[in-house]
């Protein structure tokens, strides 16, 4: 009895054990089939024809059109994308390819303040109202600054030049030029230990600056894209706050700032768009990143352009040289132009070491 007991205890061990197998080998082999099934969707992305790329430039200068005739009936003023801008598929009201979701994703840089334009009354005033430091503080920080990024040599009372960057270890100099990235400030004496922990990681004080300014752009803040940190601390020392400001016209963005509202920092419109195209085919996208900067033109083209003949009764299209088609007055100049690499609104991405390094 115990011998049958025993066997059949042993046959359901072995059952067990080869369930156990089975079950592993599915779960292997679907794991291997979804790896297999996202790696064939990655290198489809590559190997394909050229025609998602085109698709894509395509939707940037669909969507570069929409604002642009949009913001035409509103005088050329970019305000808010509550003027109808923000799905331009929809407005164009063109075919969709069915082969790719495409999602477009516009964004106003100009919402937080231009660092690299600020005068020195505008710096003290961001480092002392907005950021809390104290006057002893605030003078280190600025002389620090300058001397980043004038053009010259010469050491300001509590600032640094390259010759005291050199005696670092690693040594490098500094760049003469505006900052590329908010992380570039871990560079620079005095804002490497105000915003920076000891082992280099932006503190709370970075996050707070991170959260009011940028270098993507050289403009005023639009008052219609400004986040609530950043409107509060430009109306600190007005008559004005944010819901007062924004009943003064019936519309959910400003067009004209109130005249007692004096502040060189704020304006109504945007110059400057971050555009995101972003085309999906599984789990797998293709993005183009476009910051763009409007270049409108109140001119007419020359009637001699490409596509149109020279003669009306001539029916044949023209394709154009590169010289017209240099000659067309594009509406936006293209700042920066990137693929499936982010241009970062908070400008946090890592800077250029180029005009940093040291040259044998």
């Amino acid at each position: 009895m115990r011998n049958k007991q025993h066997k059949a205890g042993q046959k359901g061990s072995v059952l067990i054990a080869v369930l156990a197998i089975i079950s592993l080998l599915a779960f292997l082999t679907t794991k291997f089939i979804d790896d297999s099934v996202k790696d064939l969707e990655y290198q489809a992305l590559f190997k394909q024809p050229n025609d998602f790329r085109a698709l894509a430039y395509n939707t940037l200068e669909i969507t570069l059109a929409v604002i642009h005739e949009i913001a035409t009936i509103d005088d050329g003023n970019i305000y808010h994308y509550e003027q109808g801008w923000q799905s331009p598929l929809q407005y164009f009201q063109v075919a969709q390819n069915n082969d790719w979701e495409i999602d477009i994703t516009i964004q106003d840089p100009t919402g937080k303040i231009s660092i690299n334009t600020l005068n020195d009354e505008e710096m003290s005033d961001l480092l002392e109202e907005g950021l809390g430091f104290d006057f002893s503080t605030t003078q280190e920080l600025k002389d620090a600054w300058t001397d980043w990024i004038d053009e010259d040599e010469s050491r300001s009372l509590n600032g640094a030049e390259s010759e005291d960057y050199e005696s670092l270890n690693p040594p490098y100099k500094s760049a003469n030029r505006p900052i590329q990235s908010l992380e570039e400030l871990k560079l620079i004496q005095t804002w490497n230990q105000e915003f920076f922990d000891e082992s280099g990681q932006p503190n709370d004080l970075f996050f707070r600056l991170q959260s009011m300014v940028t270098t993507l752009h050289d403009q005023a803040v639009n008052v219609n894209a400004a986040s609530p940190i950043v409107l509060d601390y430009l109306l600190l020392n007005t008559s004005w706050d944010a819901k007062a400001l924004f009943e003064v016209e019936d519309k959910p963005y400003i067009t004209q700032l109130p005249e007692s509202l004096n502040n060189g920092l704020l304006t109504t419109s945007t110059e400057t768009l971050l555009i995101k195209i972003t085309l999906k085919r599984g789990d797998v996208p293709f993005t183009i990143n476009a910051l763009v900067e409007k270049n409108f033109s109140n001119e007419t083209s020359a009637t001699n352009l490409p596509g149109k003949a020279t003669n009306e009764e001539q029916s044949i299209m023209k394709e154009g040289t590169l010289e017209e088609q240099l000659e067309l007055n594009f509406p936006f100049k293209i700042l920066k132009l990137s693929e499936n690499r982010e241009i970062d609104i908070n400008s946090t991405s890592i800077y250029s070491y180029s005009n940093l390094d040291i040259l044998p």
